[in-house]
């Protein structure tokens, strides 16, 4: 299988002119991925603004191979961004900086895994100004094993088309400031007022979550989603609404979780 050279392989250049050329075009608004195939980064990606990858295209593999992907302008655009795909996956390096790091909208089997997320610790402006990774109308989606801290709000799930996704295993830390750490995880239903129904089906197994105001927020809007094994340590409590799990007939489940609230220093 052809394996193409993201930052190398959408360009013309020979060997010869990569070096002159690279300070031009690692700072590049947004790389565009849509044809299918393996891609790799060659070094990391720093854009002025804006988005920095965008995958359209089903059948994509993409190894950020240990680099890092971040913006001049912190706080804003996407890091990665996944819309309207199937079958991708995305593993290996850092995401940093961005409104959304990692942004996976309207898609289905979707694999992101073995990443490092880190925000600025930024203050909340109206709503978060920093998510980890974020699914909005995602479906049979695995979000494994990713390291995220300093965000606003760690994995965040949106929309009633969201089903059937399987968050397992992250590390999810709040900043230092307290005050601007506001969920470790979110369910809710997508924005817009398209649906009121939030995701349902989702597994969320042995993730470790801390220093958030709340661990998990559940809308009573969201049902059928399982929260097994994890361990929760929060300034104010586990679940923001734990009467989601009695609404619509108390469909949402939770068992074997350990929380603890973090006392901090007077």
């Amino acid at each position: 299988m052809s394996v193409f050279l993201l930052a190398i392989g959408f360009l013309s250049f020979m060997p010869s002119q990569l070096e002159a050329s690279y300070s031009r075009y690692k700072e590049q608004r947004t790389w565009n991925i849509d044809r299918p195939g393996s891609y790799a980064l060659r070094w990391n990606i720093n854009v002025r603004e804006g988005d920095a990858i965008v995958i359209t295209a089903s059948n994509v593999t993409l190894n950020l191979n240990g680099y890092s992907v971040s913006t001049r302008t912190r706080g804003a655009g996407r890091g990665i961004a996944i819309e309207g795909a199937q079958g991708v996956k995305v593993f290996n390096g850092k995401v940093s900086g961005f409104n959304v790091n990692v942004s996976l909208e309207e898609v289905e089997n979707v694999d992101v895994s073995g990443l490092q997320i880190t925000g600025d610790g930024l203050a909340p402006d109206g709503g978060p100004s920093e998510i980890g990774i974020l699914l909005l109308q995602a479906r049979s989606c695995s979000i494994r094993e990713n390291n995220v801290s300093s965000v606003n709000l760690g994995v965040f799930v949106r929309g009633a088309e969201s089903t059937g996704n399987r968050i397992e295993k992250n590390v999810i830390v709040g900043s230092t400031t307290d005050a601007n750490n506001l969920l470790g995880i979110c369910y809710n239903p997508a924005p817009g007022g398209v649906s009121a129904i939030g995701p349902s089906g989702d597994s969320i197994y042995n993730n470790h979550i801390a220093r958030f105001n709340f661990a998990v927020s559940v809308s009573e809007e969201s049902f059928s989603n399982l929260f097994v094994d994890n361990t929760f340590s929060s300034f104010t409590g586990a679940f923001r609404l734990p009467e989601a799990f009695e609404a619509l007939g108390g469909t949402n489940a939770e068992f074997d979780n350990a929380s603890t609230v973090v006392v901090t220093a007077p």
